[in-house]
């Protein structure tokens, strides 16, 4: 019988949650809705884990994601999920992380085409300013 783990799992227009997912490649994918991609955008010991092909199969924007400076620099669709990286495998998320990242995508966020063809990036966190990153 395969081990649970605890991950941070962030749906497009809701605020991220902690699960607990069989620690299988099904039901991880199951998670995100296809093939999974794992990305290392952060210094933490922590994956970004998505559908593959979740840009091209038409799932709705879920967040943008960040260089240090603030600026955009990818685009994620669909559900994903960050885990805790074990040494040779995916692991549960400390509560540490968990709450950094928590705080880091607790606020759903949008991508809007402009009549003019500018496609303008939203967070739904209060006191922030649409920008344009296309």
């Amino acid at each position: 019988m395969a081990e649970n783990i605890r991950v941070l799992l962030v749906e497009p227009g809701e605020k991220p949650r902690l699960v607990t997912v069989e620690h299988t490649l099904e039901h991880l994918q199951a998670l995100v809705g296809g093939f999974i991609q794992a990305v290392y955008p952060w210094e933490d010991p922590v994956a970004l884990v998505c559908d593959d092909e979740g840009l091209f199969k038409g799932y709705p924007f879920n967040r943008m994601l960040v260089d240090k400076d603030g600026n955009p620099c990818d685009a994620v669709k669909g559900a994903f999920f960050i885990c805790g990286l074990g040494r040779e495998d995916f692991d549960s998320i400390s509560d540490e992380l968990a709450t950094k990242y928590t705080e880091l995508f607790l606020w759903p966020e949008l991508l809007v085409r402009t009549e003019d063809e500018h496609v303008l990036w939203i967070s739904l966190k209060p006191g922030t300013k649409p920008r344009v990153v296309a």
